[in-house]
């Protein structure tokens, strides 16, 4: 089975239904309607079919049900598309003297992860992705956000590029798998 490269992370209707039909179209549609033309050729008596109606009324019936499970799983199958697309992003950094490391991660997306989980948030620059901080979700706001606090120290250039302004929220990547290298440099720098 193929799949479609994504070539960016912005979902809409139309790539959606693209993205669940395109296999169907690509492989099954022409063995489909090949195989319906040679039976019907073989199968259908020469005289016709009739139908009475107790039997139209149950085909109906059949083809409802199946419009109703093929609109319902759509539908439902676009939720878990949107949300696969979507994952966790920054929606913004704030400075924040409320809190002792000085900075406050607001997280958003359908990804459900526990209080105290810690993700890694890297930086684009170009086409390369930089270490910014290792940050851990301390609660959920009101809106349903994550807030998420650094561990241990970020690095004075991504700080004074947060306090010119340069660090936007949308330069920003996160991946909720942390590599454990990335662990060994924070605890290197708490001691």
């Amino acid at each position: 089975m193929a799949y479609l490269k994504q070539e960016s992370t912005i979902s809409t209707k139309s790539s959606y239904l693209l993205f669940l039909f395109n296999p169907f179209f690509r492989y099954w549609w022409a063995a489909l309607t090949g195989c319906a033309s040679i039976l019907a050729m073989y199968v259908t008596p020469s005289q016709g079919i009739t139908l009475n109606g107790a039997m139209i009324m149950t085909i109906t019936f059949i083809v409802l049900i199946m419009l109703f499970i093929t609109l319902s799983t759509v539908s439902q199958g676009y939720q878990l598309y949107i949300g696969q697309l979507e994952g966790l992003c920054v929606s913004s950094l704030e400075r924040n003297r409320d809190v002792s490391e000085g900075r406050v991660f607001i997280l958003n997306g359908d990804v459900d992860l526990p209080v105290g989980s810690v993700i890694d948030v890297h930086k684009r620059m170009g086409e390369a992705e930089v270490p910014l901080a290792l940050i851990r979700i301390n609660s959920r706001n009101s809106k349903g956000a994550y807030q998420a606090t650094p561990i241990g120290k970020m690095n004075p250039s991504h700080i004074k590029e947060h306090s010119n302004g340069g660090l936007r929220p949308m330069n920003l990547v996160v991946r909720t798998s942390v590599d454990l290298q990335r662990v060994k440099e924070v605890l290197y720098d708490l001691r």
